[in-house]
């Protein structure tokens, strides 16, 4: 049995529960990804009647036939606030069409997709999602958000009769089969971009005529940092994430991604009229529900002192344990053989552990970076972080633990190679930070500076202890060392 297309996130959770092949790595991109940028779900039907506001005095005055007049179709822009979930921060926004002479309010929504697609979530990691649009009942869908305690707002939009009827038989156009999917891009193409262009279409492209060379000082990063900051593995995962493309400052029209940017732009917007006269796009807001729940960031996060605080303090870790792990072994108080200290034992393992959980991370996120470069996510192409957290990783991770196992190891090819190559690591890290300092790079990741760039320095400072000291041990306890017995060890 087919499963209807659904305008939310539960279908793909049950799709994550059984999910094939995929691999784990893919799984984790998946994970971040869904969690900010995927829209929200829906509950029951409830009933909630809009009310229309009265057409505005000054088009009374001037006797608009089109505006003032009783028009046949009414069109409101219905925008949905923030809600409690991960997916739910960036909020969502449709169209509702009303036939004053039928009494039929559709809202159409162009954020759906069909979680029983076979290739669903292939399509997903890949970076080309299908998503649709269609119609649904307007009080039903009004009352899922009041349900999830999220304001809800409308605006009537203010068209003469052959733009609404327009935008109505093209709504009615898209909804077709043939028409209604296209591949979803997170800040390009979605649901509240779809809302923007129909509405612009309506009004003869006065939209993006009037917002498309309009440059503010914000980024896709800054909005989306902004609206999901509350979750903070959700903030990292799509901080790290996002490459250089994320970073530009965009247009207002670019900025309208955002189904409350888009709301507000357009409150302040006026359509100009042949005669050079100008009128306002949207009726006044009208609160159809207003949640219980703080507002939303007016801006991104700031660099939380704990970020370069675990940096230095792993940094100095890192250095300290690759000092006492390249120790020269002792004699034993009871039995003068000669045996590792236990600071130097357990200084291995320490390193060893710590290293070793660091590289798998930093490399495993280093290779999402790498496998994404053959999808069409090309907002994480590009991307400084590579250098932070890098794919070669996990080798200097196995080098470290050949070489924290066996002191020989440690003097030999894995301690000597481990601290060149966890070196070449460090050196990237470092030119990576110089090249953002001075404005060749922008990124905004200050978080992954703060943490990787001293944690690479000081693991690489560590292993070239560590294989120093095994090697200085090694020639101290050699026979034709001054003070040795010559007896074989």
């Amino acid at each position: 049995m087919t499963t209807p297309r659904a305008p939310g996130l539960p279908g793909l959770l049950l799709s994550l529960r059984n999910p094939g092949p995929v691999a784990p790595l893919w799984l984790a991109l998946a994970a971040i990804l869904v969690g900010a940028l995927l829209p929200e779900p829906m509950h029951l039907p409830g009933a909630h009647r809009l009310t229309a506001p009265a057409p505005l005095a000054a088009q009374e005055a001037e006797g608009d036939d089109e505006l003032a007049g009783a028009r046949p179709l009414r069109v409101f822009l219905i925008t949905m606030d923030q809600g409690d979930q991960v997916w739910e921060k960036f909020g969502h926004n449709a169209i509702l069409v009303r036939n004053e002479a039928t009494g039929e309010e559709i809202a159409w929504n162009w954020g759906l997709f069909n979680f029983d697609d076979v290739d669903f979530i292939p399509r997903f990691l890949r970076g080309t999602m299908l998503y649709s649009m269609g119609g649904m009942d307007a009080q039903w869908m009004i009352q899922q958000y009041a349900a999830d305690n999220r304001s809800v707002y409308a605006h009537e939009v203010y068209l003469t009769l052959a733009q609404a009827a327009e935008l109505d038989r093209f709504a009615r156009w898209n909804a077709q089969p043939e028409n209604r999917d296209y591949i979803y891009d997170y800040f390009r193409d979605n649901c509240s971009t779809r809302v923007r262009d129909v509405l612009d279409m309506a009004v003869g492209g006065a939209l993006r005529a009037h917002f498309a060379e309009r440059i503010t000082p914000r980024s896709y990063r800054w909005h989306a940092r902004r609206l999901v900051q509350e979750t903070l593995w959700i903030d990292q995962g799509l901080s790290f994430l996002l490459g250089t493309r994320g970073d530009r400052p965009i247009t207002e029209w670019e900025a309208m991604y955002v189904p409350m940017v888009l709301m507000e732009l357009l409150e302040d917007f006026e359509i100009q009229e042949a005669d050079g006269s100008t009128r306002p796009l949207l009726g006044a807001r009208q609160v159809l529900f207003e949640a219980d729940r703080d507002p939303t960031p007016a801006g991104p996060p700031s660099l939380s002192p704990l970020f370069p605080i675990l940096g230095i303090v792993g940094a100095g870790l890192f250095v300290l344990l690759g000092g006492w792990a390249g120790g020269r072994p002792g004699p034993s108080p009871s039995s003068g053989a000669g045996v590792s200290r236990p600071s130097t034992r357990w200084s291995r393992v320490g390193l060893g552990v710590l290293g070793l959980g660091w590289t798998l991370f930093t490399g495993g996120l280093g290779l999402i970076l790498v496998l994404v470069w053959f999808t069409d996510h090309i907002f994480i192409h590009r991307n400084v972080n590579i250098l932070y957290a890098s794919p070669l990783a996990p080798v200097v991770g196995l080098l470290l633990l050949g070489a924290v196992l066996s002191e020989k190891r440690a003097r030999g090819a894995f301690g000597r190679w481990g601290a060149i190559l966890a070196l070449v690591i460090a050196i990237g890290s470092l030119v990576a930070m110089i090249l953002q300092s001075v404005g060749v790079i922008t990124q905004g990741n200050a978080e992954v500076v703060a943490v990787a760039l001293p944690l690479n320095l000081g693991l690489a400072i560590g292993l070239m202890r560590l294989h120093r000291g095994a090697a200085s041990s090694g020639r101290a306890g050699s026979p034709n060392s001054p003070g040795q017995s010559g007896a074989p060890a």
